[in-house]
């Protein structure tokens, strides 16, 4: 099962709820679950943002190697499971691929349990805040996959 974030960039949130969840895949033992991470903006080759690196690393995890790439046909199409971080990154995955049959959430449908709901908030970019707002962020974002994990047990037993 392929397990695919989006946020704008591909430099802050995605990048962070895709290592998160490679390292909580991996002690759940859920082999079977690959991740990764897009933006909308078709950035290519980028580090992740400075924020990003910091609070990962403040958890043992390191995305100093992460580089940027946009959406495209492929990673959609291979993608069981897309987690976007905006109502505006749902839009552009939808007018964009139209025909994906991934199923797709943004990522605090998953923040009060491992079911998902309607109507859940935006997770917003820390993008050129302090590391204080990357540390709330990344909290949530530890949240919904932390859930998302749960979900993704129940959806492959």
């Amino acid at each position: 099962m392929k397990v695919l974030f989006v946020c704008s960039g591909n430099i802050c949130r995605s990048p962070m709820a895709a290592e998160y969840l490679r390292h909580r895949a991996a002690r759940s033992r859920l082999s079977h679950v690959v991740v990764d991470s897009a933006g909308v903006l078709g950035i290519e080759g980028s580090p992740a943002s400075e924020g990003a690196i910091m609070v990962m690393k403040e958890d043992g995890l390191d995305l100093s190697r992460h580089r940027s790439k946009g959406i495209d046909r492929a990673g959609i199409r291979t993608s069981d499971v897309v987690v976007a971080m905006s109502f505006d990154h749902l839009d552009a995955l939808a007018e964009r691929f139209p025909d994906g049959s991934q199923r797709r959430f943004l990522i605090r449908a998953f923040e009060g349990g491992p079911t998902p709901i309607s109507g859940a908030p935006e997770l917003q970019d820390p993008l050129g805040t302090d590391l204080e707002t990357y540390r709330i962020r990344y909290k949530c974002i530890k949240t919904c996959v932390d859930h998302l994990v749960l979900y993704l047990r129940h959806e492959t037993a």
